[in-house]
């Protein structure tokens, strides 16, 4: 009569709107009370959380007999994870709990007599893809888990991972180009990707952005999330989406940590080690950790470009002979206090520096109508320096469980100093010295941010949660550039090439989200976001060289409908902008060699996409088809050919437009139990609309890019994993990419107890990753190539072990806090 009156009361709950729920839910508990033999007064009773101990609310938690598995009662988690059922009578039972995107739970056979209750305390609910041992998770994840909006690169699960830096696992992660010569990053043929640390954007240059991922060891990174279609809670910067890193973090009691050591060669020694510590004792928790690393390296480079000018054709060879030396430090150190039940708060502090160097001999052979005219050999002396220090304060109070506020205030610096020194022998084509010449630029750029945020989390009902946020970001940087040539002893500032350029931008942005059901198996989480931007340029000689004034609505919908246990489909609809960076509005100067200048483009406009996303998930398979739509879009240093002055400028320019159709295919397969595989499989169109000196011009190409792991679990604790990866030719702008592959090798061994853990890794094997990219359009008197290999094969060893007490966080009550928030900065 019990399960009777259960299941009708269940189903009708589920078919009233959210609005009706709480009266239907009370309605249901009243007949179940009365229905129940109230002489037994055992009950049963947990919390559910998932695999980073965060509390799961609306998880649907069935009490079991153990004779049939037949239904006994049920209920849903409140907003703390917690589940209880009253008045059991004596028996055997056992309790199921299932919640989308996580691995069912089922617990073991328990007997329940008159008079005592049964404590689960926490129970582990994990995300799909996880292996589960009844309610124990395996001690690994896999290396990418899809979810509904990102790819996760579980990094500190790799073994090819190990002793690189974070640079060099985005390169190897699906649909992801890393561009070195120009310092950008494009996700899934798109530029203007945003990166996160621990889910909070940071706002240096992306050429910075580029070095600093450059000195950060994997051995302090714990994952990374490449997220398409992000949130309206996200800034709405970035049209490509997020590239969010999350540093590992302790929630351990007491005083614990790991650290790691690389040593490794590829033309040039490889250095880095990581420290990682957290000290959590009542109310405080103290946390800290330091990257170092040193890399040298050569960098061959070559190009190729030929202009026409009334008859006379100008070819120039260039073959560059590079040798860099990076190193790298960066750090933070943050606390959080427990100042009552609600309330948490925070601050931290973090810095780096990257001092870039370089040293280069050029060869430039100038040819005029298939002869050669003139050889040109270029010395350069390069120093790129970077430093930055962050401070952030953080407030988290609950008002009660069902609402939450952050305050978040930020400030942020940082500091470019870039001087380049030239030197160029002039011989004639029989090989006769002809003259010298000297010229050098400078760059100095300290740029200020402050950031104020505000995000208020509210559960409405049961069923319905609502985000709500404002934020304010002011920058500004002064940009001094200057270029001078060597005249009989004095130098000489060029007037044309020198400046100093003033910006001052700000934005303001609002957003309210909803989550809601929309039915049984059905999700919905839709947002606006609204952004005002306000943006000057300067100099002391011009003024309002840009100002800009500009308000954009930003709306996103993400629907997520359940087919059966083992299906489901995902439908998502986003628009992003992307704002030209720092550098590209501020002009600078760069000779790349004699005929290539590299420049910024001041005139840049912000652009506009719109992307739609639809995905089928099977089980662990995933296939999704994504199409974006980009106006104005923004590309990477794109050529321009000078006929008179028989010069090549690379710059940003703007696109009319950037359509891209692609979908994916991630395939995972455990083969046996010591062998897995994963292969992530894109295939894409692009189509690219220009004008070229007022020319339209249209370019399409069709690509793919494959990703395969294969892992192979060994005894005695050795784990040997093999990564390979290939990209396809792809368009660049009205440029294109050549196809490039690499292929990674790697063995672990794990020591007993605390003893560590050893890796083994060869990267790049068969020297397939070059950057190459080549633009052949005659009819608009352009015609160039160039080509670099920035990553050169290497070994390297590294040791990593973990430390302190690992006593579990779990006997800790508290269900709020920046240590639990995946978007705070730890």
């Amino acid at each position: 009569m019990v399960k009777k009156v259960f299941c009708k009361c269940y189903l009708a709950i589920e078919m009233k709107n959210v609005f009706n729920y709480i009266n239907a839910f009370s309605i249901f508990i009243a007949i179940i009370i009365t229905s129940t033999d109230l002489t037994a007064q055992s009950k049963i009773y947990g919390i559910i959380k998932d695999s980073l101990d965060k509390n799961i609310a609306g998880v649907n938690v069935l009490l079991l007999g153990t004779s049939d598995s037949s239904l006994i009662k049920g209920t849903l988690t409140d907003a703390k994870g917690n589940f209880l059922f009253g008045n059991i009578s004596d028996g055997n039972y056992f309790i199921k709990a299932t919640y989308t995107g996580f691995t069912e739970l089922n617990t073991e056979a328990f007997s329940i007599t008159a008079g005592n209750n049964k404590d689960f305390g926490i129970l582990h609910l994990y995300e799909k893809g996880v292996r589960l041992d009844e309610v124990k998770v395996a001690s690994k994840r896999p290396l990418l888990e899809q979810k509904i909006d990102r790819l996760v690169i579980n990094v500190a699960n790799s073994v090819t991972a190990a002793g690189n830096t974070a640079l060099e696992i985005l390169e190897r992660s699906p649909g992801v180009i890393v561009d070195h010569q120009n310092g950008t990053i494009a996700m899934n043929g798109k530029a203007g990707v945003v990166v996160m640390m621990n889910g909070k954007i940071s706002h240096m240059p992306v050429t910075a952005i580029v070095q600093m991922l450059s000195g950060m060891t994997s051995g302090n990174i714990e994952r990374i999330e490449l997220i398409t279609t992000p949130p309206a809670n996200l800034d709405a910067e970035g049209n490509a989406g997020y590239i969010n890193i999350v540093l590992k973090e302790n929630n351990n009691f007491g005083t614990n940590g790991s650290y790691s050591a690389t040593v490794g060669y590829g033309s040039g020694w490889i250095a880095g080690a990581s420290l990682n510590i957290n000290h959590r004792s009542g109310k405080i928790n103290l946390y800290g950790d330091v990257n170092y690393s040193r890399v040298e390296s050569p960098l061959p480079i070559t190009a190729y470009s030929k202009i026409s000018n009334n008859g006379v054709i100008q070819e120039t060879s260039f073959i560059g002979d590079r040798f860099n030396i990076i190193p790298n430090i960066n750090g933070r150190i943050g606390a959080d206090w427990q100042l009552s039940k609600q309330t948490i708060a925070g601050v931290l502090f973090s810095g780096y520096y990257n001092g870039y160097r370089q040293t280069e001999h050029n060869l430039n052979n100038i040819i005029i109508n298939s002869k050669l005219d003139t050889i040109i050999h270029l010395d350069n002396r390069e120093k790129n320096y970077w430093y930055n220090y962050s401070g952030n304060i953080n407030l988290q109070h609950n008002f009660n469980e069902n609402d939450n506020l952050q305050l978040n205030l930020d400030y942020i610096y940082y500091y470019n100093n870039q001087p380049v020194n030239y030197h160029s022998s002039y011989y004639d084509d029989s090989n006769s010295f002809a003259y010298d010449q000297y010229f050098r630029s400078g760059k100095k750029t300290p740029i200020h941010f402050v950031v104020v945020a505000a995000d208020y989390a509210k559960k409405l009902s049961a069923k319905i949660s609502m985000q709500a946020g404002a934020k304010q970001t002011i920058s500004t940087f002064d940009n001094t550039i200057s270029f001078e040539n060597l005249l009989q002893s004095s130098w000489i500032k060029d007037n044309s090439l020198s400046a100093i350029y003033k910006l001052k931008e700000n934005y303001n942005a609002a957003y309210i989200s909803f989550d809601m059901p929309v039915s049984n198996n059905t999700e919905l989480k839709a947002g606006l976001r609204v952004e005002h931007t306000t943006t000057n340029l300067s100099t002391e000689q011009t003024k309002n060289i840009v100002n800009r004034n500009y308000t954009n609505l930003f709306p996103s919908i993400f629907i997520s409908h359940k087919l059966n246990e083992n299906s489901a489909l995902d439908f998502s609809y986003s628009r992003r902008i992307t704002r030209p960076t720092f550098n590209d509005l501020a002009p600078f100067t760069y000779y790349l060699n004699a005929n290539t200048l590299i420049t910024g483009n001041a005139a840049l406009q912000a652009s506009l996409s719109d992307v739609v996303k639809a995905g089928l998930t099977f089980k662990k398979y995933l296939i999704s088809i994504s199409y974006s739509n980009e106006k104005g879009a923004i590309t990477g240093f794109q050529a321009h050919a000078d006929s008179v002055l028989n010069k090549i400028k690379l710059s940003p320019e703007n696109l009319q437009s950037m359509k891209i159709l692609s979908g994916v295919l991630s395939i995972p397969v455990d083969v046996t139990a010591w062998w897995s595989m994963q292969y992530n499989i894109t295939g894409a169109w692009q189509q690219v609309n220009a004008l070229y000196l007022g020319q339209p011009v249209k370019v399409e190409e069709v690509y793919c890019t494959i990703n395969a792991i294969e892992r192979f679990a060994l005894p005695k604790n050795y784990t040997i994993e093999l990564a390979g990866s290939y990209y396809s030719p792809q368009l660049n702008g009205i440029a294109v990419t050549k196809a490039s592959g690499s292929l990674d090798a790697g063995i672990r061994k794990k020591f007993k107890g605390k003893g560590g853990s050893l890796y083994l890794n060869a990267i790049n094997i068969l020297n397939t990753t070059v950057f190459s990219l080549y633009v052949n359009l005659p009819e608009y008197n352009l015609v160039n190539s160039l080509k670099g290999v920035f990553v050169l094969p290497s070994v390297k060893l590294t040791y990593t072990r973990s430390f302190g007490k690992e006593k579990l966080k779990e006997k800790r009550e508290r269900n709020t806090g920046a240590e639990e928030e995946k978007g705070r900065v730890q």
